[in-house]
């Protein structure tokens, strides 16, 4: 998927304002993956990425406590893998595959201030049993 969103303030009464985009609404977002595999393996890639964004309506770049800022451009990859024998699922992958250090909101509250990290690339694995098949 894609969007496009030109979200900004316009004739709002606070002039200091007019014309900045509206804090968390990312201008472009994509979410795209492929998926191929048969009765017994399965493989999924999927894609995000979301472009500049800012947590405030001032559109300021830094602030010094780090609560309001710009929230900068990422993409991230994760890979997941299945493969099913007899009764068995075994369920696979990885997020965030090229480890990308990145965030996606500040916080003013708990567990803030300041930028919330997200996820480190990360592994894990599933195994599912069907009692009847």
């Amino acid at each position: 998927s894609f969007s496009l969103i030109d979200a900004k303030y316009m004739g709002s009464k606070n002039t200091a304002i007019n014309g900045n985009r509206v804090e968390n609404v990312p201008p472009v977002m994509i979410r795209t993956g492929f998926s191929f595999g048969n009765k017994k393996f399965n493989a999924t890639w999927q894609y995000a990425f979301q472009s500049k964004q800012y947590s405030d309506a001032t559109n300021a770049e830094t602030t010094p406590t780090a609560v309001d800022g710009a929230i900068p451009a990422f993409g991230v990859m994760d890979l997941s893998l299945s493969y099913n024998w007899k009764q068995f699922t075994l369920f696979t992958g990885i997020n965030n595959l090229t480890d990308t250090k990145y965030f996606t909101r500040r916080a003013d509250g708990y567990p803030g201030p300041g930028i919330l990290p997200a996820d480190i690339r990360n592994w894990y694995a599933t195994i599912q049993f069907a009692f009847s098949k």
